[in-house]
């Protein structure tokens, strides 16, 4: 089960860092392993890295976009997307600053929706991966 943090960067800084998102990833990467006495250090570090998601829009074009789909759920800010012919098993949570995407495939359905936006990075963690979705090639 792999677990995608994805983060909506600012204009300025996904321009910076189009082409070399490396440094942006190892920014996020330390905030995300930061200790709570540090907290305050990261959250203005986080500020200027990341722009505000508008979950209720989010959420109304996720379920828009998928709600004809009979493997489809959403219940409040978190959307499931769960196929056991595929199989695929998908949990995509809106938060105010990033959404957390935890699923058993390697590119998640929800991956489709989000590459069609812009300057959205997804970065896993635990197993040092990061990549900037708009720029995936999927099958559509």
């Amino acid at each position: 089960m792999r677990k995608f943090f994805v983060f909506k960067i600012n204009k300025e800084m996904s321009i910076l860092s189009k082409n070399n998102p490396y440094n942006l990833y190892r920014s996020l990467e330390q905030i995300y392993k930061m200790k709570k006495e540090e907290i305050y250090v990261g959250s203005k570090i986080y500020e200027q890295l990341i722009k505000p998601i508008n979950v209720k829009n989010l959420n109304e074009e996720l379920f828009s976009c998928y709600k004809d789909n009979d493997y489809y759920s959403k219940v409040n800010n978190k959307h499931i997307f769960y196929n056991k012919y595929r199989p695929e098993d998908t949990k995509l949570i809106i938060k105010n600053s990033y959404l957390v995407i935890e699923s058993n495939a390697m590119f998640p359905t929800f991956f489709k929706f989000l590459n069609r936006k812009k300057d959205y990075l997804a970065c896993d963690f635990e197993n040092k991966d990061y990549f900037w979705i708009d720029e995936l090639i999927l099958c559509k």
